[in-house]
């Protein structure tokens, strides 16, 4: 660096400029900083000598080049000028991508892709791998529609996958036709990568709406073979109780709410029997391991239960062909027979585990009568509990009843709430057109008229013996299952039970953080691949969960979490690069946190947290976080 003055008529101008070589090796000038003109130093800093203050600024920015050269750093100097037109790329890319990329790799998923793509060698003029990037990446960072995902956000990508419109729909042809192969294989690279908790499943259902008005079967003047291929928009039981046709969509998680496996099937059908064929095609993965299988008391039938009672005593189990199978599943304490309703919510013979003295007592024979006002905040988050076994149809099973005063508080608040909806029904009129699954089930109507007339006056009125009947089982909660006391304790029975919150809170990430809905698909193959990629980017989130909490403290780790996973889509969206000399180096710009000081960390990717990141370096970070497993071998 050295100071360089220009002189005119008027005035005298400083400058500090260094030399470098071009492309073609010539030595150029550029500027590095103006400090202005004679006039204006003299007058802003109160001085006489101008060039004499130059002088000495100038011997401040050489020690500040020196201390950087010697913590051998690199810098980049970036000139703008007012009235020359921006470049037509945006210069601003996602930076917070790259964590799902490296977890997308050591998923397998880029090898999956090639194995896909090997065995359709007609398929060309795109890669199914970055399509494939292209669909996820943008399903967790800004989820939109396809025309969306290829004109925008694929370029907020360091490396823009550059798909069009019609690979995406071609990828997805090719996703819902290798579905199971899809499911297997990223259970066993992410198996290697992380090892996956298959000791308990959890399986459950929801169902997604769509944006049209009847079911496709509706339709007049299609072919017999468009029919054969739009079967799943069907009316149903809507979660949000829409009039709209649904598509259902029923799931495996891991022990680690860690999605294993989905299936799609249409809105009219019964959620039942949806969970067994699912069920084979993932436990041929992990035949002999032993697993307990839970699921709430809608999906409890007794060819469920009858399917997983695979006890010790099963030949193929003696033999080592394949694992135990048991099962928690929820009961319905109001589809019991009367005398085993009756021993549920008898307020005698219950138990409970008092840790109040320091050491864990467990108190038999309590009787529920003894809870009173004066001893209600003593028990409020005591789970009482008592059990016995039951034989259906040669199926011997426990049952296991708990009992929760925090639990009555939350039913009967529901209950408060959903007769004040009714009376304002009943005064409005409105309970005639509201569904039967809304608080218009809590109305009873007596229609009354002249002997041999048709009835002309309807009265309606709260349904009083009902909500009597119905507030006798609040707080009561009943598991049935197939471990007996010698192989699985109450409370670890109870707290198999307890997880079943994070399948729903998987549901909750597909259909709020993801918009998996409402979806504009209308062909079945399609529809699958869009449910397909949604269930591929919750593993990637997932993933990115566990990872975290692997390094976490005890008391931070899985299932308690660091971090919340909404906190952790928010980090990733918003980890931008901007781009700074056509692409020479980037400048990371977000608002540090220690969230992302623990991605950087986890992620080895601390240059991130440095002032710019030059392109060599960024090089090397792509080509690190693309290392993925060896590819799968046929046994």
């Amino acid at each position: 660096m050295r100071l360089s003055k220009s002189k005119t008529k008027n005035a005298c101008s400083y400058y500090i400029i260094d030399s470098y070589r071009n492309e073609q090796g010539k030595v150029k000038t550029h500027v590095i900083e103006k400090l202005g003109t004679e006039k204006f130093i003299k007058e802003t800093y109160g001085i006489l000598d101008a060039e004499q203050w130059c002088r000495d600024y100038l011997e401040k920015r050489k020690v500040e080049a020196a201390k950087i050269k010697s913590k051998q750093c690199r810098t980049i100097s970036v000139e703008y000028a007012e009235n020359l037109p921006k470049a037509d790329d945006s210069a601003i890319f996602n930076g917070g991508y790259l964590f799902l990329e490296k977890i997308y790799h050591e998923f397998g998923l880029s090898n999956i892709c090639d194995e896909i793509q090997s065995k359709h060698p007609h398929v060309k003029g795109f890669s199914l791998n970055k399509v494939l990037k292209a669909m996820l990446f943008g399903r967790i960072l800004s989820p939109s529609s396809k025309l969306a995902l290829t004109n925008d956000i694929q370029y907020k990508m360091l490396e823009c996958p550059n798909a069009q419109v019609q690979h995406v729909y071609r990828a997805m042809d090719l996703l819902t036709e290798h579905s199971n192969l899809i499911q297997d294989r990223l259970f066993y690279y992410s198996d290697r990568s992380m090892p996956r908790n298959v000791n308990r499943l959890y399986y459950d259902c929801t169902n997604f709406f769509t944006e049209i008005e009847m079911e496709d079967c509706d339709v007049k003047g299609k072919s017999q073979e468009w029919y054969q291929e739009h079967t799943f928009r069907k009316y149903g039981k809507s979660k949000e109780n829409r009039p709209n046709p649904i598509v259902q969509l029923g799931m495996f998680m891991d022990g680690d709410g860690v999605p294993l496996g989905i299936t799609v099937f249409p809105g009219k059908d019964s959620e039942k029997p949806s969970m067994k064929p699912l069920e084979e095609k993932l436990l041929k993965n992990f035949s002999k391991t032993d697993i307990v299988v839970c699921a709430d008391c809608g999906l409890s039938t007794f060819e469920n239960r009858v399917f997983n009672n695979c006890p010790e005593e099963d030949t193929l189990v003696q033999f080592g062909l394949k694992g135990q199978r048991h099962y928690v599943y929820v009961q319905s304490i109001k589809q019991l027979k009367g005398s085993l309703q009756d021993w549920a919510i008898d307020p005698d013979g219950w138990s409970y585990i008092d840790r109040s003295t320091g050491k864990t007592l467990i108190v038999d024979s309590f009787s529920l009568n003894s809870l009173s006002a004066e001893n209600h905040d003593d028990f409020y988050n005591t789970i009482f509990y008592k059990e016995r076994t039951i034989a259906e149809k040669g199926l011997d099973q426990r049952l296991i009843v708990t009992f929760s005063l925090k639990y009555k508080d939350y039913m009967q608040s529901l209950r408060e709430r959903k007769i004040s909806r009714a009376q304002k029904m009943i005064k409005t009129g409105s309970y005639k057109q509201e569904s039967e699954y809304s608080p218009r089930a809590l109305i009873k109507q007596e229609h009354s008229t002249k002997a041999g007339e048709m009835a002309t006056k309807t009265k309606a009125q709260i349904d009083q013996e009902k909500i009597d009947n119905d507030s006798r089982f609040d707080g009561f909660y009943c598991n049935a299952t197939n471990l007996f006391k010698e192989e699985c304790t109450t409370q670890q029975i109870v707290a198999i039970g307890a997880r079943r919150w994070e399948i729903e809170e998987c549901f909750r990430i597909m259909k709020t953080n993801l918009k998996s809905r409402p979806f504009y698909h209308n062909k079945d193959s399609r529809i699958t691949a869009h449910f397909l990629t949604c269930f591929m980017s919750l593993v990637l989130i997932r993933g990115l969960e566990r990872k975290i909490a692997s390094k976490a403290a005890p008391h931070d780790r899985y299932p308690n979490g660091k971090y919340t996973v909404d906190e952790l889509i928010h980090a990733i969206r918003n980890i931008n690069l901007i781009s700074l000399y056509e692409g020479k180096a980037y400048q990371p710009d977000y608002k540090n946190s220690q969230l992302i000081t623990d991605l950087l960390e986890i992620f080895d990717l601390k240059q991130f947290g440095n002032q710019v990141v030059m392109k060599d370096t960024m090089k090397n970070i792509l080509k690190k976080i693309k290392e993925a497993p060896e590819m799968y071998q046929e046994a």
